[in-house]
């Protein structure tokens, strides 16, 4: 009964052993899996918005207008074109100037010019009429300009929005959910995103991105820690990424797919060297103190000036 009793006892810690080893394991795999979708989604919400500029917007707008619309005239397209029709307001930005394709316009023209359908017919047309405009690269404003005032083509496409800038908000926010607890990754994504979105006059980016710097500061308030200061090295770390991206995708030539692969492709590889360059902080200073002083030896005149300080450590981010 004692060699039971004791294989028994042996057996049941054994069990318990597997099964603390098998929930550590499946800790870790889930861990790990949140931690590459997080990463995933922030680096194909950075890309996108940086390989969504006039020119790819054009592109894959123009895809998305011949597989996802039927764009031809209706009663409802003229009503809503009206003005332009005939008075040929703001050339190809008339939908800025001629009012007819604001929200509120393009309901006012398209139930005006079919009063005899019931409210749920002309809510599906107006629907139709107002999505076969959003998918297009110029998309719908945002606010009605006065035709006399001159902007430029900046501003232009800032006050629009079409259906691409659309999606790769949905994209961003898949992002922000994903780091929604983790303060660093919201401000390095939002900051990616946001001067993406600025530099390429996307609106809708850096709206979405403010949700996620909102988010941060108050995980940061929440956490009684009055000190920002935390959040400027990932602050940082997301501009230089966007920097970056928008650099390398402005030089390689190419279409949208290709942009959008390079994009995601740069914001990996930006992520590994900064990583890599936080770890190694004092080699990398201690490397720079070395060029500094080769430089200085090597030009008389800058011999009698004083190098860095051999105490002093790597910048406070």
């Amino acid at each position: 009964m004692d060699f039971l009793d004791a294989w028994r006892q042996r057996a049941t810690q054994v069990t318990s052993r597997w099964q603390y080893a098998g929930r550590v394991a499946s800790e870790r795999v889930s861990n790990s899996v949140a931690g590459g979708l997080s990463a995933t989604a922030s680096v194909a919400g950075e890309a996108y918005t940086a390989a969504l500029d006039w020119k790819n917007n054009s592109e894959f707008s123009n895809w998305l207008t011949d597989h996802l619309s039927e764009q031809r005239a209706t009663l409802a397209s003229k009503a809503m074109d009206a003005e332009y029709l005939r008075t040929h307001i703001g050339g190809g930005w008339h939908r800025l100037y001629d009012g007819g394709h604001s929200l509120a316009g393009s309901w006012k023209a398209v139930s005006s010019t079919l009063p005899d359908l019931a409210a749920l017919d002309q809510l599906g047309i107006w629907a139709n009429e107002y999505w076969k405009d959003l998918v297009t690269t110029r998309g719908m404003p945002i606010l009605i300009l006065d035709h006399a005032d001159q902007v430029s083509e900046y501003f232009k496409h800032l006050d629009c929005v079409n259906a691409a800038q659309l999606m790769g908000s949905e994209i961003c926010g898949v992002s922000i959910y994903c780091n929604w607890n983790d303060p660093a990754k919201l401000v390095a994504s939002a900051s990616a995103t946001g001067s993406s979105g600025i530099v390429y006059a996307n609106v809708v980016a850096p709206l979405v991105s403010l949700i996620g710097l909102g988010r941060a500061y108050f995980l940061i308030k929440k956490s009684e820690q009055d000190d920002l200061q935390g959040l400027i090295e990932p602050a940082l770390k997301g501009l230089t990424r966007g920097g970056a991206t928008l650099l390398l995708i402005t030089v390689i030539p190419g279409g949208f797919l290709l942009h959008l692969s390079s994009g995601i492709v740069i914001s990996l590889a930006h992520g590994y060297v900064w990583d890599k360059g936080t770890e190694n902080k004092e080699a990398i200073l201690a490397m720079m103190k070395e060029c500094l002083g080769n430089l200085q030896n090597g030009l008389p005149r800058f011999r009698g000036l004083p190098l860095l300080p051999q105490n002093s450590g790597p910048a406070s981010i």
